[in-house]
């Protein structure tokens, strides 16, 4: 019985040491270097989803608070990406910086481009 305990004990001692690894090696920020989305007309309108941001920020929920840089397009808290009022490609793309923030306030920014084709 005491081989039990022992073995049970290691096993729970190798667990805890586990999940601390893993909260340790948490590296915040987007999971892409860059994010491009690709539509198949000029005029997006209003509502449109363009597709999904992934960014870890290293907390106890899956959700990130992000800011576009241009106030034409919106992120929710899920990372996905819509137009917030109709948009014109005039030049067949428009790039932007999308910003979000840590779990421990820090700022993180990725460049995202939105193509025709």
């Amino acid at each position: 019985m005491n081989y039990c305990h022992l073995a049970l004990l290691i096993f729970l001692v190798q667990v805890i040491h586990g999940l601390t690894e893993e909260e340790a090696q948490c590296l915040p920020g987007f999971r892409e270097p860059r994010y491009t989305f690709t539509v198949t007309r000029k005029v997006l309108e209003r509502g449109r989803v363009l597709g999904k941001v992934s960014f870890e920020a290293c907390s106890q929920t899956s959700r990130a608070l992000y800011s576009p840089e241009d106030t034409r397009f919106r992120v929710f808290p899920d990372g996905k990406v819509t137009v917030k009022r109709q948009l014109t490609l005039h030049e067949s793309y428009v790039n932007f910086v999308l910003n979000a923030w840590d779990a421990s306030g820090g700022k993180h920014s990725v460049p995202v481009a939105v193509w025709y084709e």
